[in-house]
Parts: structure tokens; C-alpha cells; sequence
């Protein structure tokens, strides 16, 4: 099935459907489908800006669902939604409606209303389970039904339950099938179907295997059968091990696909490296890779096959057994989302490992990840970093949050742990496999030599963490039982005389205390052997069920194999343990704090919005930079307050508005560009003539310059002069939507780069984070004699940029720099605005 927008060449398809539909289905949705059936088909007509649809097809290219909202009041819709009777007990109607509530959402609607017979229970439920805000006014024979389209938590879950149980039936079959068929099996020595034939039936499945080949009759002593149809039974999973050319006779991925959809089934690939199931049932290895992990609780998955071929080698031991790995190659059709979906569910998986070289679907990737990783952490490195976005940037905002900004504001909000390399991310897998979570941030640092109790105390401190002075109650205990000459404060140097039970007591003694989260313990070569004071850390750690253990042995040879047996994580240097820990305690923080909800504050008019955006958009249908009028209309329309100003286009003009505005005021150039930094402000201006004399000098300024062009209209501000100077944007990633950017502004925001950016939309709990984080952020709550600002005004206005940006995928770039925070509100004094056609 294919949903996709609706077209006016769908007119035929929509007609045939609607005669297909029975008599109770046409009573719906009376106020909109009031055409004659001959002329049906005319619900597929665009009308652009008051209508638009969502159409569902089927591999046969016939019509088997359709939606459409047209405008009726303000931002509200009429709406209607008719399903073919073969697939309404299939989700359709869901999938159809929660499309079509996302597109009217972007232009502006909030509401979908539509009239349903009042005996129409089927259609009433399903819009009710939508996860929307829903109301109805029932009369004698009709019900009046309406949804809102803004997402709530509620509609997030229902979709995830949704797609969670979409991906089981999707992805089940690859991990758990009951029959393999290999297409393109061998015996030729260092063949890819005879690798995959050996790791098949070398792994042990216990399920019937299927060589397909016309060039054999027997390999291995099994049968072989010239062609798929000719297998005994359908198997569940099909291996496709031929040259690119011979898949389907194609090399067209879409054909591919769609030749696939034609046929009902799902693909993974092409051009992938294969996939395993590490578990018990079933146990099997259809990968490249000789090597094939124990079993354990790591899932993996990579959309490199060659990286995730040498991470197989790799993953050995008792911390990093794997449930199950999938090379997802090219993803014509299945996700890594698909997969992260599917492993939420899967008891054996316990965490989800992924190298991503780009973030599938981000906004999806960002809705599926941040409630998974509640419960069920994630580990990804993601490759590809680069500058060039940075280089291209023509506004404050674009250049502070280009290149990996998006992506790191998008895995902190998803609560995605980050790893700059593999081996980072193994190494954080091997405490999150086996360890418990910590409660917090505080360290003890156990150790039988000084030097490297430093070390380890600076590494922790690096990644984060709090390596806290011990307690008056831990420290008197800790120098009871440990020789004269030991540090008891933290870290706890045990000295290299200590034995190894005094060694184990004081671990016992760490783990106790209450101002202790997580403890890393270190041995160095001394008196005592290695494989002694592992025993002892192995003991205590068995007892302490609440707190991670990790530890760092500085020798030579393999650390004790008895540690890693025990799921102790073992570590070489310092760094690495401090390292995985430190990003362990972010994310355990993160996933402590409240979810939080997304604010739509008051007194917001997006028909204003949109309508000034059509205006500027009429004029230039490519897009631009708005003018600083329609920008300051943009501004009002969603209750941004700016400071007063007026245009002027000459020095009497310029004259005039100081007379009208009072006080000093600020001129500059209205031109979208960097005005301070081509001399195109003046500031202090109290009088009119003083405000034409600065129209004169600026546009002298430039015109020497060879800026005069930029100089056609100047803006006559009332001058701010409380508060501070902040910085709110926008910038419209490609691949992400929009992010938004708050920190310190003013004209040195690139050089001082003290923001955070977030991707849309906004929570809470985001605007929260982001303002906390700032090193500024002491600025705005009272920083040595001066008064505290107004901090909710200003995460007000960041909520509604927010919306803003979500309610008008147009804005491709916004900046408000300055945002002037003050003891009373928060005002903004410049604006730009670049929107997209």
C-alpha cells in the first residue's frame, strides 16, 4: 500500500472508489461529499491553499482509501475520509487521517470537523481512538465530529503502539523465521553464497534450509531447487545472494520496491551485509562474518556492512553477547527506526547499538527514540562530521547551528547516548549490558596506588562526573580496616601494601555509602596478585546490586577473566571507564527528568501568519528575506513582542517617527543583512534632526561602500536600554525541520558561541534545558548586584517561535538578535526573516 499525497490525477481512481463504497459509507461526511456520483471524482481537484488530500493505492494502482480537509472558517476544516470496504479493518482509515492531520497542521488548520450519521459507531470510535483531542455534538440523526490536529502525548502513543506493532509484523520474519531459502547458494571456495551457505548451517538453525540455484542439485548433501517457486513450502526469510543485475532482472531501487510491495512482502537491503539472530531460538548467522558472537542482550544495528562486519569480530565475551544485528544497506524499505521499533519489544534485547552515516526520517528517529530509550538504552556513533554547512551559512543562526549541531541536539532530545567511536560504543554496551544504572554522578575511585587514583579522579571530572569528598561517617570506617598510610577522602588509596580483603572491605564500604553512586576500582602490579583482588571485587560486587562497578586494571597482560565472567566491565586506562560512565549518568539524568509537554502559549493567530507569508511569497515565489515590515507582522501574529518602531524611506520621514516615538531611538538600515557590521545602526538619537541626519550619514556610509542598495528603507526604533542582549533563532535543516537556537546575542553571539539548540517542537522541558545550559544563563537570574530578569517571559517567547516555526515550514532562516531580557518581559529589537517558496 502507498500513501501519499492526493493528485488531480487521482480523479478516476477516487470516482471508482466512491462507486465501490455501500450506501451507509456515501451518508458520511455530508457537507463536503455533496457531489453527484458522476462527478466524484472531483474531490481530487486541488485547491491550493483551502484544500488538500492524502490518497492510499494499492500495488494495482487502484484507490483504496482517501482523505481531504478543505477550509471552511478561520483554522478550521471540513473533512472527509472514505475507505474501500476490503481494507477498513486494516488501519487504513488511521494511517489515512493522522496523514491528513499532519498536513493540515502545516498550513495552519487546528481543527477537522466533519458530519457523521449518528448510528455510525464504527467511524465514531475510529476517531475517537485517533489519540487526538476529540469532541462531539450529537442532534436527532447527525453527529457533528471535530479533532484537534496538534499532537498530544497521548496521539505520540498511539502512533508508537501503532508503529510497534507494524514493525513486529515487518521485521519478525527476518529475526525469527521458521525456513531460510538462500538464492544464489554455492559451493565455490570464497563465494558469497557459499560463506552465507556455512554460516547458515555452521550456526546451528534448526529450521529447514533452502539452497536455490539452477547450477546445482546437491550442495553440502541438500537439495537445491532452481527457483524459489520450486521450494517444498514458502520459506519466511529469502537470502538474495546474486550480482545487482540479476536481482529481479533490475538494478532500480524503486522497482525493486515496488516489484516487492507488489508481491507483499518487506526487504532489508539491497547491497546489505546480512543479519543474525544471537538468542536461542532461533539461532542463526546469514552474515558475511565468520565470526558470530555469543549470545547476549546487545542488539546492533549499521548502515555500514563492512563496519558492522569488523564490530562482529569484535563483540566477544560475557558483556557484549549479541540478540540480534541486521545491516540495513541502502534501506530501500526497512529502517533502522523499523528495527529500533521491533527491539523495544524483543525481552532479549536490552540495548539497542546503532552506526548510523545518516538519521532515517529524523523527526520519526526523534518520536520512536525518545520514548524507547525511557526504558531501553540507545548507543549510536554517527559518522560523516563536517563543517561545510557551517561555511555556507548566511545568518547568526544557520552558522551556530549547522553541520553536527542538529545532531547532537536531536540525540540529546531523544535521550539517543552518543559514542565518537566504536570502540566508546562497546565500551559503554559492556556497563549498560551488565551493570546497573547509576542514581547520579558521584564517583569513588578505589585504588592501591596514588598516581593512577589521580588520573582516574581527573578523567571523572572531564567526563562529567563528581568525585565527592567522602562522608564523616565512611571515612572513619574505610581507615579502620586499611594500613595506617591509606587516603580515605576520595580517592580511596588502599596503598600497595593493602591485601586483597582489605582491598574487597573497602569496596563493601563504598558501595554503602549513600554519597556514592557508582564506583570505579583500580589495580596496579604490587604485591598483591591480580587474580586475587579481582576475586574480592567480584565478591562485593555480587552485593551491591544498586551500584555499577567498573574496573581498571593497568597491567600488561588480559585482566582476570573471572571479572568479565562476573559482568564486571574491565578497562585498560582510566579514561575509557571515566568515559562510558560519564555518558551513562547523562543519560540516566535525562531519563529521570519529566518528559515534559509542548506549550502553545495564548493569543496566537496562524491565518495572520500564513497570510503574511503568502503575501511575501507572492512577490517572490522562489522566496527571500522578508521585509522588515512583514517580518514585524509575522512577529505579532504569533504575540512576539518587538520593540515600536516605524519605516522611513527619507531623513523628514526618520524626523517624523522620532517625533511620534519619543525618547531616544535607534536607526538602522531595514535591509536582512548584519546591520552593525557595514555601519548601518546609530544609536542615542533623541531628537528629529538628529534622526535625519543619521538617515543622511548611514546611506552616505554605504554608498560608499557600494552598499547603497541596502540603504532603500531605515527603521526608527524606540532604543532598548535595560536587560540583556539575547539571541532567539530558527534555521531549516534539510533532513531535521526546523531547529531552534537560544543563547547570549548581541554582536559578538559567533565569537562567544554561548547557545543551545533544540530541535521543534519545543517541550517544557526543552526551553528548560536549553536556558539552563547557557553559561549566560546566571545573566538572566541575578548575577552579583543586579536584579533577577524576567526568565519566563523570555522561555515564552521561545515557545512561541516554536510554534511559529512548526505552524509555517516556510521560515528557512530566522533571527531575532537582540532579544533584550528585562526585569518585566522580553522585547525583541531586530528581526530577519528568510522564507522558502
Amino acid at each position: 500500500m502507498t500513501v501519499r499525497p492526493l493528485r488531480a490525477d487521482d480523479a478516476a481512481g477516487v470516482a471508482a472508489l466512491w462507486r465501490r463504497l455501500d450506501a451507509p459509507a456515501r451518508r458520511r461526511f455530508t457537507d463536503l461529499a455533496h457531489l453527484p456520483s458522476e462527478r466524484a471524482g472531483d474531490v481530487a481537484l486541488p485547491r491550493p491553499g483551502h484544500a488538500a488530500g492524502i490518497v492510499a493505492t494499492t500495488p494495482a494502482g487502484s484507490v483504496a482509501g482517501v482523505a481531504r480537509y478543505e477550509r471552511t472558517a478561520g483554522d478550521t476544516a471540513g473533512f472527509l475520509l472514505f475507505v474501500d470496504a476490503s481494507w477498513r479493518r486494516a488501519g487504513l482509515g488511521t494511517v489515512l487521517l493522522r496523514r491528513l492531520a499532519e498536513a493540515a497542521r502545516h498550513t495552519g488548520v487546528r481543527r477537522l470537523a466533519g458530519d457523521l450519521p449518528e448510528g455510525d459507531v464504527a467511524m465514531r470510535g475510529l476517531l475517537a481512538e485517533l489519540g487526538l483531542e476529540y469532541t462531539e455534538q450529537v442532534t436527532a440523526a447527525t453527529v457533528h465530529a471535530s479533532f484537534a490536529v496538534q499532537e498530544t502525548d497521548a496521539y505520540l502513543d498511539a502512533v508508537l503502539a501503532d508503529q510497534r506493532a507494524a514493525a513486529r509484523v515487518a521485521v519478525g520474519p527476518f529475526l525469527r523465521p521458521g525456513s531460510i531459502a538462500l538464492v544464489g547458494a554455492s559451493d565455490k571456495p570464497g563465494s558469497v553464497g557459499e560463506l552465507l551457505m556455512a554460516n547458515l548451517l555452521n550456526s546451528g538453525f534448526a529450521g529447514p534450509v533452502y539452497p536455490v540455484t539452477p547450477r546445482h542439485q546437491v550442495i553440502r548433501g541438500m537439495t537445491c531447487y532452481p527457483e524459489l517457486a520450486a521450494c517444498p513450502t514458502r520459506p519466511d526469510l529469502a537470502l538474495v545472494a546474486v550480482p545487482a543485475p540479476a536481482v529481479a532482472g533490475v538494478v532500480d531501487q524503486d522497482e525493486l520496491l515496488r516489484r516487492a510491495r507488489a508481491a507483499g512482502v518487506r526487504l532489508i537491503g539491497p547491497n546489505c551485509m546480512g543479519l543474525l539472530n544471537g538468542g536461542p531460538e532461533p539461532r542463526f548467522n546469514a552474515t558475511f562474518s565468520a565470526a558470530f558472537p555469543p549470545p547476549g542482550h546487545l542488539a546492533f544495528v549499521t548502515q555500514s556492512g563492512g563496519l558492522g562486519l569488523a564490530a562482529l569480530a569484535l563483540l566477544n565475551g560475557p558483556s557484549l553477547g549479541i540478540s540480534g544485528f541486521v545491516s540495513v544497506g541502502n534501506t530501500v524499505d526497512l529502517t533502522p527506526n523499523d528495527l529500533f521499533l521491533y527491539w523495544d519489544e524483543d525481552p532479549g534485547a536490552h540495548v539497542v547499538l546503532a552506526y548510523l552515516e545518516s538519521v532515517p526520517d529524523p523527526r520519526r528517529f526523534a518520536r520512536i527514540a525518545r520514548r524507547i530509550s525511557r526504558h531501553q538504552p540507545v548507543v549510536a556513533v554517527k559518522a560523516g562530521r563536517t563543517g561545510a554547512g557551517r561555511r555556507a551559512a548566511s545568518s547568526h543562526t544557520a552558522a551556530l547551528a549547522a553541520g553536527e549541531t542538529a545532531v547532537e541536539a536531536l540525540f540529546h532530545q531523544a535521550g539517543v547516548i552518543r559514542a565518537g567511536t566504536l570502540e566508546e560504543m562497546f565500551d559503554v554496551a559492556a556497563v549498560l549490558s551488565a551493570q546497573p544504572v547509576p542514581a547520579g554522578r558521584r564517583v569513588a575511585v578505589l585504588t592501591n596506588g596514588g598516581g593512577p587514583g589521580i588520573l582516574v579522579a581527573d578523567a571523572c571530572e572531564a567526563a562529567g562526573l563528581l568525585v565527592p569528598e567522602l562522608s564523616d561517617d565512611t571515612q572513619p570506617a574505610l581507615r579502620a580496616g586499611l594500613p595506617p598510610q591509606a587516603s580515605v577522602r576520595n580517592p580511596v588509596d588502599t596503598v600497595a601494601s593493602a591485601t586483597a580483603e582489605q582491598y574487597g572491605q573497602a569496596l563493601r564500604l563504598l558501595g554503602a555509602a549513600e554519597e556514592i553512586d557508582a564506583i570505579i576500582a583500580v589495580y596496579i602490579p604490587a604485591f598483591v596478585p591480580a587474580e586475587d583482588v579481582a576475586r574480592e571485587i567480584t565478591a562485593a560486587a555480587a552485593a551491591l546490586p544498586a551500584t555499577p562497578v567498573l574496573a581498571v586494571f593497568l597491567i600488561s597482560g588480559p585482566a582476570p577473566a573471572s571479572l568479565s565472567e562476573a559482568g564486571i566491565p574491565v578497562f585498560t586506562y582510566p579514561e575509557e571507564a571515566a568515559a562510558a560512565l560519564g555518558r551513562i549518568a547523562r543519560w540516566a539524568e535525562w531519563r529521570a527528568r519529566p518528559a515534559g509537554h509542548v506549550v502553545t502559549p495564548p493569543g496566537i493567530d496562524p491565518g495572520a501568519g500564513r497570510a503574511v507569508v503568502g503575501e511575501v511569497l507572492a512577490g517572490q515565489p522562489g522566496g527571500g528575506w522578508a521585509s522588515a515590515e512583514a517580518a514585524a507582522q509575522l512577529l505579532a501574529a504569533y504575540g512576539i513582542p518587538a520593540a515600536r518602531s516605524r519605516v522611513a524611506r527619507t531623513p523628514a520621514q526618520a524626523a517624523a517617527a522620532q517625533a511620534e516615538l519619543g525618547g531616544p531611538v535607534a536607526v538602522k538600515i531595514a535591509a536582512a543583512i548584519h546591520k552593525s557590521d557595514v555601519g548601518g545602526v546609530a544609536l542615542g538619537i533623541t531628537t528629529p534632526q538628529a534622526a535625519a541626519d543619521a538617515v543622511t550619514a548611514i546611506w552616505a556610509r554605504l554608498s560608499e561602500a557600494g552598499l547603497g542598495g541596502q540603504a532603500a528603507e531605515f527603521l526608527v526604533q524606540e532604543q532598548i536600554r535595560d536587560g540583556v542582549e539575547m539571541i532567539v533563532g530558527v534555521t531549516h535543516d534539510p533532513a531535521f525541520g526546523p531547529l531552534v537556537l537560544a543563547g547570549l546575542g548581541g554582536t559578538a553571539v559567533e565569537v562567544l558561541g554561548d547557545v543551545a539548540v533544540r530541535i521543534t517542537p519545543l517541550s517544557d522541558t526543552d526551553v528548560d534545558e536549553m536556558l539552563r545550559s547557557l553559561r549566560s544563563y546566571r545573566l538572566l537570574t541575578g548575577y552579583r548586584q543586579s536584579p533577577p530578569l524576567d526568565v519566563a517571559a523570555f522561555a515564552e517567547l521561545l515557545h512561541r517561535v516554536s510554534v511559529m516555526v512548526e505552524d509555517i515550514p516556510e521560515i528557512a532562516e530566522l533571527d531575532l538578535n537582540p532579544v533584550f531580557v528585562r526585569q518585566h518581559g522580553a522585547v525583541v529589537a531586530d528581526v530577519r526573516v528568510r522564507l522558502t517558496g
